[in-house]
């Protein structure tokens, strides 16, 4: 299952189309971080040196996969999409660190950290004992006959995942500002999908924090410019903190934006990048470390 939304062009460019009310918000350099927060202990780490660590997927306009030690995100084509993978267990109060650094060239593109994703992506199923004895109960022999076809089906299935096909999904043709398209058409059509929080940069210099839900995005910290960002196509390491209804993103150690926002409490962790040029954009994930918060 893979999931991506549509953000205008026009707000990565920094350009405020909402006015945002009822929302905390502090930049670098105007004064320190509102919690004292550090690192507790370890909760997960990911150094993507084995397939199917994270979330992986081959597609018509993006290739998501863990590949020589990294996550990489290739977006073939850029037309405003952001694409997303998430994995693990869920957690409420985090701190999460990662090395990312963008491949390619185009500096139209941002990419970055997730927190508090909705989804159990990677997770065991868990199965009620005494619902499972009910259904064993309540499901009558049905015979050899009658499980071939859905045996065929299953097959079908297992051999169009084995091959890298998708359905191809079906976009909002005209996405206003700030709004976020979940794909649908055969993969997904979930009013929730794409829950959670974005902590963005662009490798042009600027960052960004972004509430999404459903098919909206607010941001809670609008496009700004800040000095702690390399420039592509160096390195950048990103921190965030999702810790109650404080968020904080730093860059390379250095604070550059926090916020309060207590929509969403628990969720997984997800990795994002998108682009907004014709030849798209290749971003490089590593070191993922994910550690509990302590006040």
């Amino acid at each position: 299952m893979k999931r991506h939304w549509r953000i205008a062009r026009v707000n990565i460019v920094g350009i405020t189309l909402l006015i945002i009310t009822g929302i905390v918000l502090s930049a670098c350099g105007t004064s320190g971080p509102a919690r004292s927060i550090t690192k507790g202990d370890e909760l997960a780490n990911y150094n993507f040196s084995e397939a199917g660590t994270f979330e992986e997927g081959a597609y018509n306009d993006a290739v998501l996969r863990v590949t020589n030690g990294v996550y990489r995100i290739n977006v073939r084509t850029g037309d405003g999409s952001l694409w997303w993978g998430q994995w693990g267990d869920t957690y409420t109060d985090t701190v999460i660190d990662v090395d990312v650094t963008q491949v390619s060239e185009r500096p139209e593109a941002a990419y970055g950290v997730m927190c508090r994703v909705r989804g159990r992506l990677g997770q065991e199923a868990t199965v009620d004992p005494n619902l499972a004895a009910i259904v064993s109960e309540s499901t009558p022999d049905v015979g050899a006959q009658s499980i071939a076809p859905e045996a065929t089906a299953e097959a079908t299935a297992e051999a169009t995942e084995s091959s890298g096909t998708r359905p191809t999904p079906t976009l909002v043709a005209t996405v206003p500002a700030l709004e976020i398209t979940p794909e649908v058409g055969g993969i997904t059509d979930s009013e929730y999908e794409g829950d959670g929080y974005l902590f963005l940069i662009q490798g042009s210099g600027t960052y960004a924090i972004y509430r999404s839900r459903g098919r909206d995005a607010v941001a809670l910290v609008d496009w700004q410019t800040s000095d702690s960002i390399n420039i592509t196509p160096e390195a950048n390491h990103l921190r965030v903190i999702c810790a109650g209804d404080y968020l904080a993103m730093y860059i390379n150690d250095t604070l550059v934006a926090q916020a309060t926002d207590d929509t969403y409490r628990e969720g997984q962790v997800g990795l994002v990048a998108g682009a907004w040029n014709q030849l798209g954009v290749v971003v490089e994930f590593d070191n993922l470390q994910i550690s509990a918060v302590v006040e």
